[in-house]
């Protein structure tokens, strides 16, 4: 199946670059230790990054060249870099990152060859440089869940200390309910960065050469990227951002490229169950458009609708809540599988559940119709009983002053 044969491409991709640390001065010595080779680099987000090596006592140097690879790509780049004017001196090599765009949040592998005039090369080994936003002053908190939970290293700004660990929470709060949703054998190692304005993310990537867009996520980066404005409501703003980055990045982690099949209201669906917090505004939406008789069809989410209102939303949500009510949990890891491999919305609907989209909508809002009347028949008993009482405390107070005359 195209799931596994991605699985195990994406296992066979695994490399050690998310969190190798930048090493920026070893010596890369050959065979002889009276070589003296250091190797670096550096950078400025969106505008240059240099590539340097001292080399001494290596004797003559006929030609050097410089070789990068970008992130977990088997491609590699060379290119030759101009010799220093003598023996031995220090070689300098200067990306233009305005005209080279790099992938932002991620890792530079680079190494050197050296070719001498007395016929024997020398290479220097692999370094990696880890290219992320440096504008700010990062706070920096790296967990590590030993159950197979994932690794995650959380970024954010200013001078609050809870807000690493509210992330934290909130996250493992996540991870086991998207892995019983998605088909999922090992999470790899993540970023998250927490900017402290849209603005200021907008900027980010748009310097890195990555059109923006508020929402809008970057699971090839491996990183999840967004926004807390106010920290009195930053449990709410990171859970809206973190359910929707995370379920895009498994979904990329387990399904690779396949995972643009996946429709989105599947995807979005997904992100309400594993959020893991009820949302009265979606609710009442729901609500409304069930009332009104207003729902959007499912054929029109089957074929692939944006999900881009706050009934698209809704209707995601609930649908996704109702296939896991009635079908299992298992009902949606299918979903997942069969649209990856190519299914379309039909096919794949009968295959995990047995319906139709038409009769998918029929038992759905058959469902919720029974469920919103069953709550309404509730708050007016509720408030039947509250106006009673209120006319019984009422008759008292009036009882009291006549039974004293």
């Amino acid at each position: 199946m195209i799931v596994q044969t991605s699985r195990r491409l994406l296992l066979g991709a695994i490399l050690i670059i998310l969190f190798s640390p930048v090493s920026l001065s070893p010596v890369a010595a050959a065979q002889d230790d009276q070589f003296e080779l250091r190797s670096s680099a550096d950078y400025v987000f969106g505008q240059t990054m240099n590539f340097r090596l001292a080399a001494e006592n290596v004797g003559e140097i006929e030609s050097a060249t410089l070789y990068f690879r970008l992130g977990t790509s088997s491609d590699s780049f060379s290119v030759d870099v101009p010799l220093p004017e003598g023996e031995g001196g220090e070689l300098l090599y200067t990306l233009d990152l305005s005209q080279t765009r790099l992938p932002p949040f991620g890792s530079i592998t680079y190494w050197w060859q050296l070719d001498r005039a007395d016929g024997s090369p020398l290479r220097v080994p692999e370094q990696v440089i880890s290219y992320v936003d440096d504008q700010f002053a990062w706070r920096q908190l790296v967990v590590t869940d030993e159950q197979g939970g994932g690794s995650v290293r959380i970024h954010w700004t200013g001078d609050d200390a809870t807000m690493g660990e509210l992330t934290r929470n909130i996250i493992y709060d996540m991870l086991p309910r998207a892995g019983r949703l998605i088909p999922i054998d090992r999470i790899l190692p993540f970023d998250v960065y927490i900017y402290p304005t849209t603005s200021d993310l907008g900027a980010a990537l748009r310097l890195a050469g990555r059109d923006y867009q508020p929402g809008q996520t970057y699971p090839d980066l491996g990183v999840l990227l967004l926004t807390v404005i106010n920290p009195e409501t930053a449990d709410a703003e990171l859970r809206s951002g973190l359910s929707q980055g995370l379920v895009d990045l498994l979904l990329y982690q387990s399904l690779y490229q396949y995972a643009g099949n996946i429709p989105p209201w599947l995807n979005r669906g997904i992100a309400g169950a594993v959020r893991g917090q009820f949302d009265i505004t979606i609710e009442d939406t729901m609500r409304a458009a069930i009332v009104a008789k207003s729902t959007i069809p499912v054929t029109d989410l089957c074929a692939g609708m944006a999900i881009d209102s706050d009934l698209a939303v809704a209707q995601s949500e609930s649908l996704l809540a109702h296939i896991v009510a009635n079908y299992g949990e298992q009902a949606v890891r299918s979903l997942v599988i069969y649209f990856a491999d190519g299914d379309d919305c039909p096919t794949a609907l009968r295959r995990a559940v047995q319906l139709t989209p038409d009769q998918l909508e029929t038992a759905w809002l058959r469902a919720n119709s029974g469920s919103r009347n069953s709550r309404t028949v509730a708050e007016i008993a509720v408030w039947l009983v509250l106006v009673l009482a209120g006319f019984g405390l009422a008759a008292l107070l009036l009882a009291r002053p006549r039974r004293r005359q």
